[in-house]
């Protein structure tokens, strides 16, 4: 280490023993009491003093003891802001990824259902089942499975509101309004295309 190092951890040094004690209470203030959050902002503080010797080596007792304070304050400060979106993240993670499982009742009531609607599309003449295949399972738009299959968009558009008229009968509350409404929509986007 040179000469100029070692004076520079003399005087760090010297400096941790006239003011490391009242910084300590300083950041127990901060940090509401919790002596080992303190601690680790004294650390920081003085890790700071070191790296940037040159801001405080020039300064008055006063005003090196009110530089550190400073230091201290952004110090816990910048920890606060790292809790804080430490949180958030946390938060966010927790609700992106949270693995809520279906209540079992609910399930099994869904197979039910689900099992009805296969039933149905099963038993519709083949091509209204061709259209509501296409349609419902495979997200095509009515012009799309016109030409696909051959035939009018009027004509795509009657297989579906039959097959979606044989559903409604046979699960009912299955389908929504929202599931309805995204149906509808798709189909006026249908007609644009």
């Amino acid at each position: 280490m040179t000469q100029r190092g070692q004076e520079k951890v003399q005087q760090v040094s010297a400096l941790w023993e006239r003011e490391a004690i009242g910084l300590t209470r300083y950041a127990m203030v901060r940090t509401g009491g919790d002596q080992a959050a303190a601690e680790d902002l004294v650390q920081q503080t003085f890790m700071a003093a070191f790296v940037q010797w040159e801001s405080p080596a020039n300064l008055d007792a006063e005003e090196r003891r009110n530089w550190l304070r400073s230091v201290c304050r952004r110090r816990w400060i910048d920890g606060i802001r790292r809790e804080v979106l430490g949180d958030r993240l946390q938060a966010d993670v927790e609700r992106l990824y949270a693995r809520v499982g279906p209540d079992p009742a609910h399930a099994v009531i869904a197979r039910d259902d689900l099992d009805r609607c296969w039933q149905v599309i099963r038993e519709l003449p083949p091509r209204r089942r061709e259209v509501a295949l296409l349609y419902f399972i495979e997200q095509q738009s009515e012009l799309r499975i016109a030409e696909m299959l051959g035939i009018q968009a009027s004509g795509v558009r009657k297989h579906v509101a039959k097959a979606r008229q044989a559903l409604r009968e046979a699960v009912g509350e299955l389908l929504d309004a929202e599931s309805v409404e995204t149906a509808t929509s798709r189909e006026g986007e249908g007609e644009q295309t």
